[in-house]
């Protein structure tokens, strides 16, 4: 397998999100989808314009639409840490 699909290789989630195992009780790994990470090894080699996820750059760069604060008060667990 290429050194490059180790990005996607993960353990498995359940429908509810939660990690799947075995029945021997045993992590069941799997592939996952593309992530972040792959998208950082992307940009290293090729550069943002080549890699076609200038977009993602870009938003990078830019502040948060929404603050901290404003985050930490849509959340109850949130607006304990806020406080």
């Amino acid at each position: 397998m290429p050194l490059r699909k180790l990005y996607h290789a993960g353990q498995e989630r359940d429908p509810y999100g939660a990690p799947k195992f075995r029945r021997d009780g045993s992590p069941a790994f799997g592939i996952r989808g593309h992530d972040v990470e792959e998208f950082v090894g992307v940009v290293r080699r090729y550069g943002a314009d080549a890699a076609n996820v200038r977009a993602l750059v870009d938003a990078a760069n830019r502040p948060p639409e929404i603050s901290r604060a404003s985050v930490g008060h849509v959340c109850g667990t949130c607006q304990l840490r806020v406080a």
